[in-house]
């Protein structure tokens, strides 16, 4: 095996580089900007990497005593009461007005798993989510509960 230890690559014609094969690397870091890495979309579309990543996710059971099944960046989650949850980042966000997306699943007669939001409790270490039936708003705890948390990290 070989290896070449160098500061930096240049490209000798252009501005591209091509590798062959396989490119192992444990950190990518914007050269200009750290926190920033373009990426080719679709066609001409760009997106920068870090916007485009979820910040966390969770996949929470809360029927009875409430349980993080599966999650990333998340550090922890409370049962507030019926049908009322927080979830805890385990890395804080840059502030609180980053975007949440939750749905859920109940196991029930009616089997509607009724309509989900945030309470407007929004921090940069947590955020608060609500469960309602569709037809007459009374708060339930539902077997499944899934979120995504987008937006900046601290």
């Amino acid at each position: 095996m070989s290896r070449v230890v160098v500061n930096e690559i240049e490209a000798k014609v252009g501005n591209d580089i091509t590798f062959n094969d396989t490119v192992k690397i444990d950190t990518i870091k914007g050269k200009t900007t750290a926190g920033s890495v373009t990426v080719q979309g679709e066609n001409t579309a760009t997106t920068n990497l870090q916007q485009g990543l979820l910040k966390a996710w969770a996949n929470l059971d809360g029927s009875g005593t409430i349980a993080i099944l599966d999650s990333f960046n998340v550090s922890g989650a409370t049962d507030n009461g019926t049908g009322e949850y927080t979830q805890t980042h385990t890395n804080a966000m840059n502030n609180a007005l980053y975007s949440v997306a939750i749905s859920s699943k109940r196991s029930t007669s009616s089997n509607r798993s009724g309509s989900q939001h945030q309470d407007g409790t929004f921090t940069t270490a947590a955020f608060k989510s609500v469960f309602i039936e569709f037809d007459n708003d009374p708060f339930h705890d539902v077997d499944m509960a899934f979120t995504m948390v987008a937006g900046d990290l601290a």
